[in-house]
């Protein structure tokens, strides 16, 4: 038997790499490092007001105001995010169990009228668009959310490349 081996090789293994996700990371990482700085008091040049925030945080006030960076908003963001999982991780027993069981309520109630919307409807016809309308949003209510809890997808519109989501 003959067997041919070559000396370079058959295949190669490519790996992609997000550069945007790359970049953002990276100005995460400065900033990061500058705002423990400034915490720590090793910081000696003033901030730009663009970068303020870092010290005082993202009020509600500020999340339109287009003297923030984009990417400081983004990062602020993030680290709220990331506390409140935190948060929400460390909560006790029955924190987290009121938590399920009120998305649970929600998750059966939705199913609930749902379904008795589209029975009616496949009995007596379909009703005006506007009480339709009023019937489906009343039925897709979500429990009361506290000032901390948003939406995965306004959380994923917030992030840069993710406005199509």
């Amino acid at each position: 038997c003959l067997c041919l081996l070559s000396e370079g090789p058959s295949c190669y293994m490519y790996i992609y790499v997000n550069t945007t996700e790359a970049e953002l990371q990276k100005n995460f990482t400065k900033l990061s490092e500058l705002q423990e700085k400034v915490r720590n008091g090793t910081e000696t040049e003033p901030l730009p007001p663009e970068l303020q925030p870092l010290i005082t945080g993202l009020d509600d006030q500020d999340s339109d105001s287009s003297v923030i960076d984009p990417v400081v908003r983004i990062f602020l963001k993030r680290q709220k995010r990331m506390q409140e999982v935190k948060k929400r991780r460390e909560a006790s027993l029955i924190e987290r169990f009121q938590r399920f069981a009120s998305k649970k309520y929600y998750s059966i109630r939705r199913g609930f009228l749902m379904t008795a919307i589209a029975l009616r409807n496949l009995a007596v016809g379909l009703p005006p668009l506007e009480q339709l309308t009023r019937e489906v949003a009343y039925a897709n209510m979500k429990e009361p959310e506290t000032e901390t809890e948003t939406s995965q997808d306004e959380r994923l519109k917030d992030e840069v490349g993710h406005g199509e989501l």
